[in-house]
């Protein structure tokens, strides 16, 4: 019915077959598994970089608020000044 020749190259072809379906799953496997650690490194950069952008806002708050009160300081310094001026002038 079948020969050995016959089956020894069907099962030479399966092994092969199985042989290399075995070493293809095995590296997709792997990349599959890089690829998630890249998608995770990525995911933790956005945050990270949502983070920066939300505390560079905020500085940029904070500086706006520093001027705004040096010009103020400014000003009441000019008045103290006028102030003392005249005081200085009555006495």
């Amino acid at each position: 019915m079948w020969r050995p020749e016959t089956v020894s190259v069907v099962l030479s072809c399966v092994l092969s077959f199985l042989g290399i379906f075995t070493f293809f799953q095995n590296r997709m496997t792997s990349t599959e598994k890089r690829l998630t650690i890249l998608e995770e490194k990525n995911t933790q950069q956005d945050k990270e970089l949502e983070e920066i952008k939300r505390r560079l806002d905020n500085h940029d708050l904070q500086m706006q608020v520093l001027i705004q009160m040096t010009e103020q300081i400014k000003n009441l310094s000019e008045k103290v000044d006028k102030i003392d001026n005249k005081l200085e002038e009555l006495s």
